[in-house]
Order: structure tokens, then sequence, then C-alpha cells
């Protein structure tokens, strides 16, 4: 009878359980059985059992078996473990590390139990007793083809997950030098390239130069803010083809960073050879890109590095074209400039003070300073708007006009931001405690309220200095109210529900439609200190009839004013007279450190 062995157990139940058996089409010819017995009587009664459903061919020897199957492919060997001269399990043993997915079942007599469990441990399935019990032949057949089945159907899974390894891994390898949006080379794999480039150029005799040029998307920031990551994807890869025609096959363009692309061009003459394929490229921007029915300009503004005049290595000449760039970037035009020694000092001191800012953050260089805001129909101090100043440890007192742009730009406005809301909550907070129920004015950057989680974090800020929201004023500026206008309410909504004042600053400024401010939640306006400076006693000025309409449709919207930098008794009497709500200005005094903030009449 058949033995069922824990194991044979075991991969029964895993034949039954797997979904993933390959199925063959009925069409197909039937499996192949090799029967290997010295015993005639055995192999044709084998035949007779198995003939109707497997295809059969029997051999006494275990030579001719071993070349069988060398020759032709079969599903099943079932073999006698004693055959003479070999034994069984060496068969088994060398089929199975020659076919893997070969099953075997071995013929054992009423004495080789042991030797049949040896062949099993070796790579057999299974096996069956002397003599045979006819259902059970069938059976262990039918189950030995279900095995062979799930082995193929192993072998055609991993086939599958390595092929789909093998593609991510060179998707991955794609992606670690190619963008995806562009289908260009990136940054890292354009500087290897450079780099090869301008060793070869060093053994070179020639005395043609490498241009390296950055290029920059004038109008991609608002294309993005404007019709998304999507639209913009789309005019960024039509513009980096056309531009990409603009060059020849010997030089690379590579995607930078998000709207910034860098070419380098082998072997040139001159520099003119540089201006010329940049006007080669204004050129084919000239056309608008067109998508999702949309007309798109694209101009660009470019900054040029030329080895071995400006740079000694790809990283130099890439941040020598960067400098070049972001000269062109500030003169606010469609235009390119090259790399010259007083950019690089430029760049030296830029990222000399990008280092001294971060360094400040850390050791407490940053410093807050508050100017008193007055009532003006009582002259009574009513609040401070908080001034941050960097008192440099060896420049001493840096303005935030020198510093905050470059702040703005590296990202660092967000955790300068930060401390100045909580220390101007914490310094409202002990005024409060003092009996002092001073409102404190913070300005924020557009990178803070386009920050994720912002509210969340001045409730949080709120919350552990214990201030009251109802004593904090929060600055923004007409510019963001304009270009987003629909995010900036919703933020400054969520805001106001904290109890926080929002106002505008620099009112006037800006060239924003009056319209819309009764749209906004906002709770007031400051105006400008360019109109209030030019009032004087002299003259009914412009700036006097402007400042008064601001007030008088500030009043009809039920919103608060104050001016700004008022300086002279005069300039009071006509805010006064107009019904003005606030002011600040030297008139009052300067800003000062918390601890001066006392001599005030508080």
């Amino acid at each position: 009878m058949f033995f069922e062995s824990d194991e044979s157990f075991r991969r029964e139940r895993m034949v039954k359980d797997f979904s993933f058996d390959v199925v063959g089409d009925p069409a197909e010819e039937k499996p192949r059985v090799l029967i290997v017995d010295d015993e005639e009587v055995v192999c044709s009664l084998l035949k007779d059992v198995l003939g109707e459903k497997y295809q059969c061919i029997a051999t006494n020897s275990a030579s001719d078996a071993l070349k069988l199957l060398e020759e032709s492919e079969f599903d099943l060997l079932i073999c006698d473990i004693g055959l003479e001269g070999v034994s069984g399990i060496e068969i088994a043993k060398e089929a199975k590390s020659k076919f893997p997915e070969l099953v075997i079942v071995i013929i054992s007599g009423k004495g080789d139990i042991e030797s049949a469990i040896e062949a099993i441990r070796v790579g057999a399935f299974d096996y069956i007793k002397k003599p045979f019990d006819l259902e059970s032949v069938e059976s262990v057949a039918e189950r030995a083809m279900k095995h062979r089945r799930l082995l193929v159907g192993k072998r055609l899974y991993e086939e599958r997950l390595k092929k789909l390894l093998e593609d991510r891994m060179r998707q991955l390898d794609y992606l670690s030098y190619y963008d995806p949006i562009t289908n260009l080379p990136n940054k890292f794999l354009f500087e290897d390239r450079l780099t090869q480039l301008i060793a070869q150029a060093e053994y070179s005799e020639s005395n043609k130069m490498i241009a390296v040029i950055l290029i920059s998307f004038d109008q991609m920031k608002r294309i993005y803010s404007t019709w998304g990551a999507r639209f913009a994807d789309i005019v960024l890869r039509e513009a980096a083809l056309r531009i990409r025609a603009c060059v020849g096959a010997e030089s690379t363009v590579a995607r930078m960073e998000s709207d910034e692309l860098a070419i380098f061009l082998p072997r040139i003459e001159g520099e003119q050879d540089a201006v010329e394929v940049i006007q080669r490229i204004k050129d084919a921007l000239k056309l608008p890109i067109t998508v999702e029915n949309e007309a798109i300009l694209v101009t660009v503004s470019a900054g040029i590095s030329v080895f071995p005049k400006d740079c000694k290595n790809a990283q130099e000449a890439i941040k020598n074209a960067s400098a070049a760039l972001n000269r062109a970037k500030e003169s606010k035009q469609e235009t390119w400039f090259f790399f010259t020694e007083e950019l690089n000092e430029k760049l030296l001191r830029r990222l000399e003070m990008e280092m001294g800012l971060r360094r400040a953050i850390e050791t407490g260089e940053l410093e807050l300073y508050f100017q008193p805001k007055v009532d003006i129909p009582t002259a009574k101090i009513i609040g401070a708007e908080a001034l941050l100043r960097w008192n440099h440890h060896e420049s001493g007192m840096i303005m935030p006009s020198d510093f905050i742009p470059l702040a703005e730009e590296t990202g660092l406005i967000i955790p300068i931001g930060d401390w100045v809301l909580k220390n101007a909550f914490h310094q409202c907070k002990i005024w409060a405690d003092k009996g002092y129920n001073l409102t404190v004015s913070v300005n924020l950057s557009p990178q803070q309220l386009r920050e994720k989680g912002f509210v969340e974090k001045v409730e949080k800020m709120i919350r552990e200095t214990g201030v009251n929201p109802m004593f904090l004023e929060l600055e923004i500026t007409e510019t963001i109210l304009i270009k987003e206008p629909e995010k900036s309410a919703e933020v400054l909504n969520k805001l106001r529900k904290l109890g926080i004042k929002i106002l505008i600053d620099d009112f006037g400024t800006g060239y924003s439609s009056l319209a819309y401010l009764k749209k906004l939640p906002i709770d007031g306006l400051k105006i400008d200190k360019s109109f209030i400076q030019d009032i004087s006693s002299a003259a009914f000025t412009s700036s006097a009839e402007l400042v008064m309409a601001i007030v008088n449709l500030a009043h009809n919207l039920r919103l608060k004013v104050v001016a700004e930098g008022v300086e002279t008794e005069n300039q009071l009497k006509f805010l006064r007279f107009i019904r003005c709500d606030e002011a600040q200005g030297y008139l009052f005094g300067k800003p000062v450190l918390p601890g001066m903030f006392a001599n005030f009449s508080i």
C-alpha cells in the first residue's frame, strides 16, 4: 500500500492550497513519464496503469534512463530503488540536481522503507511499495503531477518576479540619472559628463573652450501656482524639447532644479558661440506653448561660465554659471550674464551671510525690537510692532532689508519666522502679566502663510506661551493676497478664528483692487510710510488726498487704519483731522529692545 509520510502529506496540502497551478491546454500532449525498473513485469504493469493519462516510456537500465532524461523533457520519473549496479537514490539525486522541476517517485520493496525515506531527503517526491496497490499508484502519479505543476508555477512566478525586479532596477537606475518629467539627464549625470569633458580638455592641446549655461524659466513658478503641477510639467517638457533642439549632438541639456536647465557646449571657439545658442533658445520659445487650449509664453534668463577662463572643474563651472544666472534674474529682464570676478565676490559674500544667518538662529544673534503704536485720539501707547534685527558677532547690527531676501531665497525664513512669532508672543504675555494690555504686531512672510500646518503651529505657540490671542496682530502684504487670494483667505480665516487680528501691511504700494478688501478676512490696513512722509503743512498734497481716501474707505468697510512712518506733529495733526485710528513712527519712538520699552509712557 502507499505509505503516506508527514512530508508527503504536507506537500499534498501545499498543492491544494496554492492557487497558481500551471494548467495545461487539454489539446496538448499527455504528461511524459519515465519508468525505470529492472523487472519487465513492473514496467509493463505501470505502463498499463498510467498509460491512459500519461505518455509512458520504460527502461531497465539506469544509464539509459539518465540518457533519456538528457535528451528529452519528462514530467515524472518513477524509479526502482534497487536497480542493478546503481542505487535509485543516486539516480534521484543526480536527476534532481539536473532537472529541478522533474518529480521523482521511488519504487521500494518491503524492506527498503528506510532507503525510500533517504531518497525523499535527496529530492524524491514520494514512494510506492511493492507489491502495488493500483489505486495508490494512480493516486501517487496524480499527486506527483500536481506537485510538478506547482514547481513549474513557482518557476514562472519567480521568473516574472525577477523580470519585475530587473525592470524596477532599470527604472531606478534611469531615475538616478534622468529626470522623469523631461527625460533629460539630471544634475548628477550632467556634472559627471562635464567632469569627464573637462578632464579630456585638460589633456588636449586644443585652445577651444567649454561653455556652461544655466537657464531659468521666468514664469514657471506662476504657471505652477495658476494651473497646477501637471499643467506646468507639460509646459516644461515642451520647452525642454525646444531647447534640446537648439544645441548640437555633442552638447548635453539637463534639468538641474524645478525651473532650471543646464547646458554644456564643448569645444566652442569663443564666448559669442554661447550667446548665439541662447539667442536660438529665445527664438525657439517665442512661439507660445499650447496646453489645454491655453497659449503660454515662456521666457528665460541665463547665466554663463566658461572653462578654463572662469573655473577649474565642473563644480566651479556650475556654481559660477549659477551666480551669473542670479545676476540675470535680479535684472528683472529676459537677459543673460557671463560670470565675472565681481559676481564671484558677491557670491562669496552671499554664502558667508547665509552661513552666518544659519548660525545666528542657533547662537542667539537674532533680536526682537519693538516700536510703539499710538491710539491717535487719546495719544496713548496701545501696542507695538515686533521688528527683527541681526546683531552679528563681528559686523554688528544688520537690518532686515539686508538679510530677509536671502532668508526668503534659502527657506531660512521659516525657522526665523517661527522664532519671531514665539518670542513676540512670549513678550506680549510678559507685558500682559505686568498689567500692560499691549497689542503686539508681527509681519508674516508669504512663505509662512503657504506653509502646511502653519495655523496649527501658531495655535501651539499660543498655547505654549499662554498669550491671549486678542492682543495679537499678524501683518501680511498685498502681494500674496493678489497672487493667491483663495488660499490666503482660507488661512487667514483660520487665524482669525483663533482670535488673532489680520492687517494688510504697506497698503497702497501694490496694485490691488479696492473692491477685494470687503471680501478678505482682514481687520485693518497699515498705510505705507511713503504716503505719510509726503504730508506737510505746506500744501494739501496728492498723497494727503490718497491717505484721506484710504481712511474713509477703510472706515466704511469697518476696518481699522494704522499710519506708518509718522515723524512730525503736522503729520499727526492731519491724521487726527481725518480720524485715522493709530500711528507709529519716530515721532513716538524708535524700535527698542523689550527692556527699554518701559521708558515709553505705557
